[in-house]
């Protein structure tokens, strides 16, 4: 077996590819990462952050579980397996995941820190330029992760006092007794909230408004059946339905991905009540679910935001600091810019095949995979840990050339195998909803 690929990016998608490389091939792939260590989102990285999916969609365990690179194999590489159990998490930190993905990014030799890409072009090979080389591949694997996602109301204000939430660890504002504005009512809202209700009394913001586009702080749907979404043989089937039918889903079900983790909605609710009952006129909160940001401006140190509900009530917020918990989005890397002409593309994506290469104009046996980049095609699960390591042996399989790997598992409990059998959209759009 014989590899030519480089893969751009060692975060958890690509990492997963390059554990199984090595221990299947062991050779003939390179993965370039800009970081010399391993960090997970380390702007936002609190301390209290929790996984929102099991500890057992690791890199690896689904697809190999004897693989030396689990997340088990890890604690017991470590000493802590039964501290681990005996801990009895409810869910894993966020902060533990990250040492056991930085732990397999430094003891796989196929992964290489610090070498930012900087241009790739094609002449027959993949010329992938770093600041230090240019290497040559026949295949690439892209997985970079998403930007930050950026409103237009907010765009042309992004500065030291109006930032992502990506950014908050990196600049730490100074909140004492600022007014303080959180856009956004998903889990980086939530966790954002806590963390600045969490820091000394001292240092506190005078008051914090929280605004989510949603009618309320809703939870996310972990429930078993809901889960089976997130199954490998739901992702053909999503990828098998009509375009229209795909975002139709992707609305219906947004809360199987994009919800606040029960422990977390629990936190932020005592966190109010303590404020509220226990220590009062520390900081003022505002919830503010089911009202759009309509426009933000400059108020020289700060900004003035229209908060409004529906067609109806109007609110003017000032704030000194403003907070956007806003999600990613997908883009065009900057390095494939040479390229980005040649590549097919679709409502923010990257056009793929079922083995997750990219559509483009080149030979059909050289070829860009892309990884963590295409819900709209392939579902809630494609920027989900849940299907990382299926992902990544799919992407070996065409590499290899070989027949996908049976998947073992039996099929889910819920019958889905007629696209056809899927309710008119517009109907269902106007539909009671019962």
């Amino acid at each position: 077996m014989e590899l030519s690929c480089i893969g751009i990016g060692a975060g958890p998608s690509n990492l997963s590819l390059a554990c199984q490389i090595h221990e299947q091939v062991g050779h003939g792939a390179l993965f370039l990462d800009r970081q010399v260590d391993f960090r997970w989102h380390p702007g936002s990285a609190f301390e209290s952050s929790e996984l929102q999916v099991s500890h057992i969609k690791d890199l690896v365990t689904l697809v190999n579980p004897r693989s030396a690179y689990t997340f088990i194999n890890y604690l017991h590489e470590n000493g802590r397996l039964y501290h681990f159990l005996n801990a009895q998490f409810d869910a894993v930190l966020r902060a533990e995941f990250e040492q056991y993905l930085n732990w397999a990014f430094r003891r796989n030799p196929l992964v290489r820190g610090g070498e930012t890409v900087r241009e790739i072009r094609y002449d027959g090979e993949f010329r992938v330029r770093t600041d230090d080389a240019v290497l040559s591949a026949r295949d690439l694997v892209v997985g970079i992760g998403k930007q930050a996602r950026i409103p237009p109301q907010f765009q042309g204000w992004i500065g030291r006092n109006l930032f992502h939430s990506s950014d908050l660890l990196h600049l730490h504002p100074e909140v004492r007794q600022k007014h303080v504005c959180v856009v956004g009512g998903g889990q980086s809202g939530a966790e954002v909230l806590l963390h600045l209700v969490g820091g000394p009394r001292e240092r506190r913001p005078a008051s914090i408004t929280w605004v989510s586009q949603r009618e309320n702080y809703l939870p996310l749907d972990n429930s078993p059946f809901t889960n089976e979404l997130f199954m490998p043989c739901f992702s053909d089937r999503f990828a098998a339905m009509s375009e229209t039918q795909r975002k139709l889903f992707l609305r219906r079900f947004v809360l199987a991905s994009d919800g606040i983790s029960d422990r977390t909605l629990r936190a932020v609710y005592q966190a109010l009540y303590r404020h509220e009952f226990l220590e009062p006129d520390l900081c003022d909160i505002a919830l503010r679910p089911g009202c759009n940001v309509s426009r933000c401006i400059n108020a020289g140190a700060g900004h003035n935001l229209t908060l409004q509900r529906g067609l109806g009530d109007v609110e003017e917020v000032t704030a000194d600091i403003v907070i956007l918990a806003t999600g990613y989005e997908n883009a065009v890397p900057s390095f494939l810019e040479p390229m980005a002409d040649r590549l097919q593309q679709t409502d923010n994506e990257l056009v793929i095949n079922e083995d997750f290469s990219v559509c483009w104009d080149g030979p059909r046996d050289r070829r860009i995979f892309v990884q963590n980049a295409n819900p709209g095609q392939l579902g809630l699960a494609d920027p989900n840990l849940s299907l990382l390591a299926w992902r990544a042996r799919r992407i070996l399989d065409s590499l290899l050339q070989r027949a996908p790997c049976a998947n073992p598992e039996h099929p889910g409990f819920i019958s889905r195998t007629s696209v056809e059998s899927w309710p008119d959209p517009v109907a269902e759009e106007m539909g009671s909803g019962i």
